[in-house]
């Protein structure tokens, strides 16, 4: 919440709005593919800031959400995401193991969005 809120926890300021962008902003650049698809396809097409995998298009990623949206999905299955354009924050708790964990994944965040109605 505090990097959807550009830095800010309530009222507290803990992060400059400059760190955050620099943080959820593309640290790759287009001369580096994202090879993290091989072990996870549902981030596949995503590309890296700070600490987080962050989408830069709107088409190409086989995951629902916004430019801008930064996630970051666990090994057992956990995810979450935000998506600033949405005022959306995610978190999915999960134990599957092997390739059942993308299918989830894939699903919940299929059933999240479709669920906004605006």
């Amino acid at each position: 919440m505090m990097l959807m809120n550009g830095g800010r926890n309530g009222e507290a300021r803990l992060l400059g709005p400059r760190t955050v962008a620099y943080m959820l902003s593309d640290q790759l650049g287009p001369n580096i593919r994202n090879l993290v698809g091989n072990a996870d396809p549902t981030r596949s097409d995503y590309s890296f800031g700070l600490g987080l995998a962050v989408r830069t298009t709107s088409g190409v990623v086989k995951m629902m959400g916004s430019v801008g949206q930064f996630s970051w999905p666990g090994a057992s299955g956990t995810d979450w995401w935000v998506d600033p354009k949405e005022e959306l924050a995610v978190v999915y708790l999960s134990a599957a193991p092997g390739p059942m964990r993308w299918h989830y994944r894939q699903k919940i965040n299929a059933l999240v969005y479709q669920a906004i109605i605006e």
